[in-house]
């Protein structure tokens, strides 16, 4: 077999796996369904990927990879050039790169949105294996909300970032029923959404407890 040939079905079963993670979970989804809808058999998804736990792993990474990568790439220029808002730019940097590149993806990205959205609530033990791909990342980023926004407790950091990574994962999975009750049928821009959530996020993030 060519390597062209490898990698477009590598591709294909990935796109068709996706789809049904994003639709049913993890749990209500199975290798069998997969095989079916991507016409393939069972001998080219234990090639390519072995496991259900294993092609699950592969559809997140091959998003959480390169947006991860970008989000710290964005992240450590803002704090080599500090701005005298300093929190604004961190946040652009979490939000910018997952919604830049999945509004790239048009259709596939609504699919996307889902199964990332889905990836967030999923029981252990398959939270885990979504959590990992994020885990440096987040680190990364409370860091930079410590020097930013001293003097909060380390629950506080936590609680807030995860807030915050759940306003994007609330936008992805709901902006199109959300949208529809306020009579916007346009298209979403990045930019603006990037900018709605900076906005918001970023007074909750430097409030003080009580």
């Amino acid at each position: 077999m060519k390597p062209t040939a490898v990698k477009d079905t590598r591709t294909h079963i990935l796109d068709v796996a996706e789809k049904h993670f994003a639709t049913n979970g993890f749990a209500g989804t199975s290798l069998r369904g997969i095989i079916k809808d991507a016409k393939v058999n069972v001998a080219a998804v234990a090639y390519h990927f072995g496991t259900k736990e294993d092609l699950y792993v592969e559809v997140m990474e091959r998003f959480a990879v390169p947006v991860v990568t970008q989000q710290l790439e964005q992240l450590r220029a803002v704090l080599h050039e500090p701005t005298e808002n300093e929190i604004t730019p961190i946040l652009r940097a979490f939000y910018e790169p997952p919604l830049s590149m999945i509004k790239k993806m048009g259709k596939r990205g609504e699919t996307l949105s889902l199964f990332l959205g889905r990836a967030q609530t999923e029981p252990e033990p398959v939270y885990s294996l979504v959590d990992k791909n994020y885990e440096a990342c987040r680190n990364e980023f409370i860091e930079a909300f410590k020097q930013v926004t001293p003097g909060l407790s380390d629950a506080d950091y936590h609680w807030r970032f995860e807030f915050m990574l759940s306003l994007i994962v609330c936008f992805l999975t709901r902006q199109n029923p959300i949208r529809r009750r306020y009579n916007d049928e346009g298209e979403w821009q990045p930019g603006e959404v990037v900018n709605r959530l900076i906005d918001f996020c970023s007074r909750g993030f430097q409030s003080e407890t009580s």
